[in-house]
């Protein structure tokens, strides 16, 4: 399906592009005419122009398109900066042909300019529009469709509220390994009732392949299509995961191996999805010790202070929660290294710990951001399981509170302590305390405030250009104009400067 969409891409851009081309000659020669000296003898400089522009538009198609996820896989706001990228490779390859050949005084200039303002308005609306046209289709098609689902009982509230979410069905009936007889190595058992679903799907983390196809096969021989759900080591594969660079579908497991440095601080390149079930299947491994997620701020002041530094740099996995930092990591690693935010994972993380396999406890904020966070943690992840929640004194513990503390968190025996403290308070916090928890620490800050709401997140798009920080500037510029403004200013000069290189 991946071809064929990338072929309906290519003619919707075909067809974008033929639009804005001929609209902007439109604009200039006729709508603008009067305000212009007359022109004689260019049909055919804009007949080979529009040529030209049709095999810019094959070569980026092929080239960076390739790259770059599709509109169905994608948010409106992803698919508009798409666009405007695909247009700034499109406007530099199409200015170094016309210098070569000699046309860039004989082309008009309010021609070109009309053209990829035309252009980034049509190509962006027509994908939108596709984007609806399939996924509505493909909900057309499904959220009315009972579905049989092949499960585990350990796993069946976590898949069936996904599949709530995302709209992919009604699951009419739920058969667990559990309840078929000698597991699923025998006969798959069906009612006479459940012979007229018309799709199945199957969602077994911890089963072998050659159980999966087990499962597949009684189905076929009931005459029942399925859906074989992908995972890996127990946890839900992302498309972000999926690798096709080898000429095959391939999940990308990093093992958080790939490593980056900015202004000292010591990354690890990952993605959410892959970074939950990694901390999920090695938590006796990260038994402990603490995991962070740092942005420019926090990156700055470890450049600045080496107490700072030192704890971003003592911790298991320090993760970029920054579009620049992603951004040089890419660049400098050669990695798809991408912004993990704090607030992201610890969502993530609560729906993947839905079967109740991954315990949490809750370190930090005020007891009403606290109780907030309880109500909407049971209303969203059901069956996610919480020791414990506690609101520290705003003030040092004693050596007797700070026992009493530890004592306290170890005899809930959670998997996953989030600790809310605000940067770099958390991450010194959580150096001072390594080694003293049964379980690993995870410091994220204002997520606490995020997933109880009493702080607004900026919206999706403001998020993608990397302007959440300025949207949480703005909600309150006392405290956060000099954390964000000057900081951002200062990384953006040192990284200018070649500081990035030197420490």
């Amino acid at each position: 399906m991946r071809k064929i969409y990338r072929r309906h891409i290519l003619y919707l851009d075909y067809a974008a592009l033929s639009a804005a081309y001929f609209l902007a000659i439109f604009s200039r020669y006729i709508f603008l005419a009067p305000f212009y000296e007359r022109t004689k003898g260019i049909q055919g400089l804009y007949v080979s122009l529009f040529m030209v522009l049709l095999l810019i538009n094959v070569v980026l198609s092929y080239t960076k398109g390739s790259k770059w996820e599709l509109p169905v896989e994608q948010s409106r706001t992803e698919i508009i900066f798409t666009v405007i990228k695909t247009q700034i490779y499109f406007l530099l390859i199409l200015l170094i042909y016309l210098f070569i050949a000699k046309w860039s005084s004989r082309v008009s200039r309010t021609v070109i300019a009309a053209f990829f303002i035309y252009n980034t308005i049509f190509d962006s609306a027509i994908r939108i529009w596709y984007r609806r046209r399939i996924l509505g289709k493909i909900r057309n098609d499904s959220i009315y469709q009972k579905l049989l689902l092949i499960t585990d009982k350990k796993h069946e509230s976590v898949i069936r509220h996904q599949m709530l979410e995302l709209g992919s069905g009604i699951v009419d009936k739920v058969i667990t390994v559990e309840d078929m007889a000698d597991n699923i190595d025998d006969e798959l058992v069906l009612d006479e009732s459940d012979l007229h679903y018309e799709r199945a799907v199957i969602y077994l983390p911890d089963s072998k392949p050659e159980k999966l196809g087990t499962v597949a096969e009684m189905l076929a021989s009931k005459n029942i299509p399925s859906d074989v759900i992908i995972t890996f080591e127990g946890g839900r594969v992302s498309h972000k995961s999926i690798n096709s660079s080898v000429g095959y579908n391939a999940i990308r497991y990093t093992a958080m191996l790939r490593k980056g440095v900015v202004l000292g601080v010591n990354y690890t390149v990952s993605n959410i999805s892959e970074a939950v079930t990694y901390v999920r299947n090695h938590l006796d491994l990260l038994k402990g010790q603490y995991i962070c997620f740092s942005n420019v701020h926090t990156t700055v002041m470890s450049y600045d202070r080496e107490d700072v530094r030192e704890a971003e740099n003592s911790s298991a996995l320090t993760f970029p929660d920054g579009a620049p930092i992603a951004r040089l990591l890419r660049h400098d690693t050669d990695t798809e290294a991408v912004r993990m935010p704090g607030p992201d994972f610890m969502e993530e993380m609560l729906k993947a710990s839905m079967d109740g396999q991954t315990t949490h406890y809750f370190y930090g904020s005020t007891q009403e951001t606290l109780d907030k966070l309880k109500a909407n943690i049971e209303r969203k992840y059901p069956g996610t399981i919480v020791k414990g929640y506690y609101s520290p004194p705003f003030r040092d513990l004693s050596d007797a509170e700070e026992d009493e503390m530890i004592d306290m968190i170890n005899n809930a025996d959670p998997d996953i302590i989030w600790i809310g403290l605000g940067a770099p308070r958390q991450e010194k916090w959580m150096l001072a305390h390594k080694g003293k928890f049964r379980g690993v620490c995870v410091g994220v800050g204002a997520a606490f405030d995020f997933h109880a709401g009493t702080i607004k997140r900026a919206p999706g798009w403001i998020q993608l250009i990397g302007l959440e920080w300025l949207y949480r500037m703005l909600q309150n510029p006392e405290r956060l104009v000099k954390r964000y403004f000057f900081t951002n200013i200062r990384f953006m000069w040192l990284i200018a400067t070649g500081r990035n290189k030197k420490k």
